[in-house]
Order: C-alpha cells, then sequence, then structure tokens
C-alpha cells in the first residue's frame, strides 16, 4: 500500500480544506434538547439499539459519527470493492441511520482493511494529531451532551480490538477534554466552533468486570408504535448487506451482544449514579450545531483505490493449454474476469452440473469465495466434489471464514480461525521451493511477493495437525511484525489420484490489480491436472 502517497493527500486534505461548511446553516435538535453522539470506526460497528433508544424514547438528536466509509472490507453481495464499496455502505449506513432515528456523519478516514494496532492505524491516517484533530472538530460543531462507543482504549491482546477500532477509543478518550480546551486547535474557531465541554463519555462493556458500575441500555423498551428497541436494531443493522447483515438469524444472537452495558468513562463533574440512562443529572443546553457538509470529502476518494496497475503481459505467466476450469462462482466476479482477460477456457458450474453433471471434463475446479456459505448446492453435492478428486482432479478452494465452513467439506479436516496476515509487505518464505505450485508451469520468485495490497492472509486454518490435517503440506510462512501466524495460507494434499489446495491469501485483492505474482501462483493451481495425469 503506497501509505507515503496516503499520508501526503491526508495531510493536503485536513489542513487545506476546511473541516466543515462554515456557513452551514443550523439543524434542530431533539424535543428534548439532548445530544448524543455514537462513535464508530466502520459502518455497522455503531450501537443501533442505543442510538435508537435516545432518538425515539428520549427524543434526544442522535449522531453516528464514522471514522471510515469501510470501503477496505470485504463485499458480500457484489463485486464492488474501494471506494465503490465506500459508497455502498454509506448507502446503507443512511438506510439504516433512517430506521434507528440517527444522523450519519462520515469523517472520511481511508479504511485500508484489517489492523492490528493502532500505531498503523494513526500512521495511515496522517498521524495521531491530525485525527484528534479531526473529532475534536465535529465535538465542537455537533455539541453533544454525551458520547458513547463500542471501542475502547486497549492495544494489547488479548481482548484489542481492529486497530481502528482502537484508534477511535484513544481519540474518543482525549477528545473529551481537548475538545473544551480553548487552547486546543484555535485555528478550528475560524470556521465557526468554539470550545465545547462534553459533560460524560461511555465506553461499552461486552464483557463487565465483577463490581463495575455500569449503565445497561433497556433493548426490550417499546416506541409509541409497539416495536421493541431491539426490533428496530437489528431491522436498520439488516440494512448493512454488504456485510452479510440481513442473513444474521435473531433467535440466535449471542447475550453477550444483546446486552448493552456500559461504564462511565470520564465526566466532567460527579453526576448522580444511574443503572439506566447517560442523561442522568444533566440539563439540556439551548444550541445550534452545524450541519453536516456531506460532501467535504469528495475530493479524497482516490485515497481509497488501490492503485492502477496495467494488466500484466500475458508473456509473463502461463497457464496449462489444456486448462478447462470449472468455477463454482459467488458474488465476486474476480476470478471468472481473471479467466477470461487471460484467455482460460472456462464454465460455470451449477446446480445441476454439481447434481448429476460430468465433472471430469474439467481440468481443475475452483471454489470461488466463501462457497459453502452462499453455494447451498455445494454443500448438498459436496460428496461428488470429492469424488471428482479421488478419481484425479484438482480442486482449489478460495477462504471461509470460521462459522461457515466445516472440516468435513475438505479431503482431511480442516479447521479456520480468525488469525491474518495483515501486512501486506510481511516477509514470505517459501517452505517448499519445489513444490509443483511454486514451479508449474510459473516459478515463483521471491520478488512475485511484491506489490500486493492491503494483506496477505485472511481467516488462516488451524495450526495445530489435530484440527488442521497433517496430511496436508505447508507450503507458505508467513507474520505480522513480532508476531506468529500458523503456516497454513496455502495448503495442498493428495487425495486418491488428484490433489486440493486450500488458499487462504488475499489472492482476489491482488488478482483485482493483475500482480504477476498472484497471477502466477493462481495459473500454478489450475494447471496441476497433467501434473496430476504424469505422476
Amino acid at each position: 500500500m503506497a501509505r507515503f502517497f496516503y499520508l501526503l493527500i491526508l495531510f493536503a486534505l485536513l489542513f487545506i480544506c476546511p473541516f466543515r461548511n462554515a456557513d452551514a446553516t443550523p439543524v434542530a435538535v431533539g424535543d428534548s434538547g439532548f445530544v448524543v453522539m455514537n462513535l464508530a470506526a466502520h459502518p455497522d460497528d455503531e450501537d443501533g439499539a442505543t442510538l435508537a433508544t435516545y432518538a425515539k424514547l428520549r427524543h434526544a438528536k442522535a449522531y453516528s459519527v464514522f471514522y471510515t466509509r469501510g470501503e477496505g472490507g470485504q463485499n458480500e453481495i457484489g463485486a464492488e470493492l474501494y471506494d465503490e464499496l465506500g459508497n455502498l455502505r454509506e448507502k446503507e449506513t443512511r438506510e439504516a441511520s433512517l430506521i434507528q432515528g440517527s444522523e450519519p456523519v462520515f469523517l472520511g478516514f481511508n479504511d485500508f482493511g484489517f489492523s492490528k494496532t493502532a500505531k498503523e492505524t494513526f500512521q495511515v491516517w496522517g498521524g495521531k494529531d491530525a485525527v484528534l484533530k479531526r473529532i475534536v472538530f465535529e465535538i465542537r460543531a455537533l455539541r453533544p451532551d454525551v458520547i458513547f462507543t463500542n471501542h475502547d482504549t486497549v492495544t494489547v491482546s488479548p481482548g484489542r480490538q481492529h486497530g481502528h477500532h482502537q484508534a477511535v477509543g484513544i481519540t474518543a478518550f482525549e477528545a473529551f477534554e481537548k475538545a473544551a480546551d480553548s487552547s486546543y486547535a484555535p485555528e478550528q474557531f475560524r470556521m465557526g466552533v468554539g470550545p465545547w465541554q462534553v459533560k460524560k463519555l461511555f465506553y461499552r462493556r461486552f464483557r463487565p468486570a465483577t463490581g463495575e458500575q455500569l449503565v445497561s441500555i433497556d433493548a426490550s423498551a417499546k416506541d409509541a408504535g409497539g416495536r421493541t428497541i431491539e426490533e428496530i436494531a437489528l431491522d436498520a443493522l439488516a440494512k448493512h448487506r454488504s456485510q452479510g447483515m440481513d442473513r444474521i438469524n435473531r433467535a440466535t444472537i449471542p447475550a453477550v451482544f444483546r446486552q448493552r452495558n456500559y461504564i462511565l468513562t470520564r465526566s466532567d463533574k460527579i453526576y448522580p449514579k444511574s443503572e439506566t440512562d447517560f442523561l442522568a443529572g444533566l440539563t439540556p443546553e439551548v444550541r445550534t450545531p452545524l450541519k453536516t457538509n456531506e460532501n467535504m470529502y469528495a475530493a479524497d476518494a482516490s485515497l481509497r483505490t488501490p492503485p492502477t496497475v496495467a494488466k500484466a503481459n500475458p508473456a509473463l505467466v502461463k497457464v496449462s493449454p489444456q486448462a478447462f476450469i470449472g468455477l463454482v462462482k459467488t458474488y465476486d466476479n474476480t476470478l471468472e474476469e481473471t479467466l477470461q482477460s487471460y484467455g482460460v477456457k472456462f464454465a460455470l458450474i451449477d446446480s445441476a452440473m454439481l447434481a448429476s453433471g460430468d465433472l471430469s471434463k474439467y481440468s481443475a475446479i475452483v471454489l470461488d469465495l466463501r462457497a459453502y456459505l452462499y453455494r447451498t448446492d455445494l454443500v448438498k453435492y459436496n460428496s461428488r466434489v470429492l469424488d471428482y478428486i479421488k478419481q484425479g482432479g484438482h480442486v482449489t478452494a478460495s477462504y471461509h471464514k470460521p462459522g461457515e465452513w466445516k472440516p468435513e467439506y475438505a479431503p482431511y479436516p480442516i479447521a479456520i480461525t480468525g488469525e491474518r496476515v495483515t501486512e501486506e509487505t510481511a516477509a514470505v518464505k517459501v517452505l517448499s521451493p519445489k513444490h509443483r505450485l511454486m514451479t508449474t508451469p510459473n516459478q515463483i520468485r521471491p520478488e512475485d511477493w511484491n506489490g500486493w495490497v492491503q494483506e496477505r492472509s485472511i481467516y488462516l486454518p488451524a495450526a495445530d495437525t489435530l484440527r488442521t490435517s497433517p496430511m496436508y503440506e505447508r507450503l507458505l510462512t508467513m507474520s505480522d511484525e513480532s508476531e506468529s501466524q500458523p503456516a497454513t495460507s496455502l495448503l495442498w494434499a493428495r487425495y486418491g489420484k488428484g490433489t486440493y489446495t486450500y488458499i487462504s491469501l488475499a489472492l482476489y485483492r491482488q488478482l483485482k490489480i493483475y500482480n504477476v505474482g498472484a497471477l502466477k501462483l493462481f495459473f500454478n493451481c489450475l494447471s496441476q491436472r497433467d501434473e496430476n495425469r504424469r505422476k
């Protein structure tokens, strides 16, 4: 990722562009006169139930402030990525906000993918002080009585959240004091804002410690129409379709996520204790918060787009001329477009083919991203895919998330974890340099790991051989700095007369930009049937 470029542009936007239109017209606060603000790193990170409680039952003005638009995530309903995905998630968020009664505000920081540390997040976002000034301005402009967030300041394992979440928690804590300090960022006062003292700051406690004084939000309370707050919040959450939230089984949501327990982290003075109300002891103030300038960050859209890379010269990558690929396609178009771009003969495998078609005509079968979640027909007829391998075929399976995968989907057990290698420049060691996936028909060289974007590997299979069978050869090892991830990003095994490959590398992101190394590895996976026949 070209972080230096991002930093230069981000600094320019933060200090050249005004944070908000100084001539913006006032917007009306809720009938109660109170203002509450929820801080979230990404769309769907907000606490919709608490926002709905204060907007619909307490008639407060409720803001949900998002540091990013979520453009670095995975799209579970289509092929949009990066800026296109950000546009989609912003639209989904606005639809959700209409249901829960909140007003969304987007700060425009770059969602560069999963991060493990606040340190990395602040570096990419232009520095901690730049991020702090941005949220301080928002507080001064919107003037909330109470701020609450699902995120916290824990930066070490166990218990740490996503690095973006850590950055939100850290800047929320510091902004509580800085927003009221007239000596901090005084240049903002020329933009129509002034110092503002938030009264209370709350962090959510998903697993409260014994004896903690908590404020609990009653999600069973009903609005004037008779709907519970939980129902409203879940309806809002379901709007985040690109994150799969419309498929949530409401009956099986763990209790830890149904409970809304918060701890008072900072306050400007001592207030009466309450176990049910953020606003206990507060008096509403007269204020005219500024309306968000929603177009302010339109200029930084390029920050969310990966480097533009020309299609790799076909002479640089090889694929077996006899290849005829069967693709079990899901929601993403990347694998299909890659095959089309390089003239590889392929066919989409439909339910009828899985059920009773002649799979042996395919030189290899590729299972697209998260195929066992999106293709229920694949789950139903998986035994036929395993028989295809046993008879001499080759299957390459793309990554899956833990909850949607069963060990028996593979020829030998594979257990999926939440582990990932987020540093796209992490050193890669090839454990079996002479293995066919590293040599045939393309020789994988050290430079082929250069130029990757966003991350190396996601949802790695478990390291221990009790959960992930020792029948699989571990072909690669890589880890984030100062960490040790399992050597399971590329697994390969013989099964009967054929072979099976499981890839948890973030290969689709690299194929999207025609990364030569990723193309070589992908085409090596497609060219194994010829090798199987030679054995």
